[in-house]
């Protein structure tokens, strides 16, 4: 299955998932892959599970927005975002703007974003939706509160050499964290205006990080639960969010094609490799809270098999590869 075409990949991945619709970012990335999807193939029929899993959040029957407010919950909106650009869905722009709304601080010079723990998690489930309401919007509350806490998480979270620790209690390059803060700079660079004053800064973020993880990168394409530990063991979401991260960053010009073009086609293959004819997955790291020692990474469970979190993760990856393959 080494190499499989990724809109293949992608078809079955949005036929299985999410098989628990609740208001959090894993069924959000699926349901945002599933517009995706529509839109590369012109197909049509993959909106129609979206549609229908967030209609009670847009109907108001189930609540999107609850008790206990995390920011994980919250992250879930960035799909109400897609579904406004991406299916013309105006009430979804609407509800997700009212979450970055509740999202972002309102008092003066504390945290820019509530509910987060300060990890790497929190870059990317604030920035997912913020950056995208705030490119929609161009409302400056978004803009600005993006751009204070990536810097702020840079500043307190990246390693000189450029990888990223799980928090400041925890330090420790967690895969998945890693691929995180990733995707949390790259969805800032996509989604805020071209002017946006804190672009460069956020620019040579990512730079110096996706080239840090290049470097870390195993011989058969996978990256490591812990990242620069080779004998902690090979995992899914981190290959997969660091292959989107390059994808996109090569696709848009923010990556130089020739340094990465190898890595994706690799990181590519061992995505493929983890992802069953099926749907079904492999060498996913369960959920994971901030540890303070290594070992709480190392051995934290893996899950072979359905699950909605490697499946919606695996599915973004799938149509960042095809777009980069079609910007070739």
């Amino acid at each position: 299955m080494t190499g499989r075409a990724p809109l293949d990949v992608a078809r079955v991945l949005a036929a299985r998932y999410p098989a628990e619709p609740v208001m959090s970012y894993i069924p959000a990335l699926a349901w945002s892959g599933a517009f995706r999807l529509a839109v590369l193939t012109g197909e049509d029929r993959w909106r129609e599970k979206p549609r229908r899993q967030m209609q009670p959040f847009l109907s108001g029957a189930v609540p999107a927005i609850a008790e206990p407010y995390r920011i994980a919950l919250l992250a879930g909106h960035l799909a109400f975002a897609d579904a406004a650009a991406l299916d013309g869905n105006a009430a979804a722009g609407a509800l997700a703007r009212k979450a970055a709304d509740f999202m972002v601080a309102t008092e003066p010079g504390g945290v820019p974003v509530r509910f987060g723990q300060q990890w790497t998690d929190d870059m990317f489930m604030a920035s997912s939706v913020l950056s995208r309401v705030g490119g929609s919007t161009r409302d400056p509350r978004y803009v600005e509160a993006v751009g204070r806490m990536l810097i702020a998480s840079a500043n307190n979270l990246q390693r000189p050499d450029g990888l990223f620790i799980h928090a400041v209690d925890a330090p420790h390059a967690w895969g998945r964290g890693n691929g995180f803060a990733a995707v949390s700079l790259l969805d800032a660079l996509t989604y805020l205006p071209a002017d946006w004053s804190e672009r460069p800064r956020v620019l040579a973020i990512f730079r110096q990080h996706v080239a840090a993880l290049a470097g870390h990168q195993d011989r058969d394409g996978v990256w490591h639960q812990v990242v620069d530990d080779p004998a902690s063991y090979k995992e899914l979401t981190v290959t997969a969010l660091t292959v989107t991260a390059m994808a996109r960053g090569v696709a848009r010009g923010w990556l130089a094609r020739a340094a990465y073009a190898d890595a994706i086609d690799r990181g590519w293959n061992a995505v493929t490799e983890r992802v069953g004819e099926d749907g079904t997955v492999r060498d996913v790291c369960t959920g994971t809270g901030a540890g303070p020692t290594k070992e709480h990474y190392l051995t934290r469970p893996v899950v072979n098999g359905p699950d909605d979190r490697g499946g919606a993760i695996a599915l973004l990856a799938a149509t960042e590869v095809e777009s980069y393959r079609r910007s070739r």
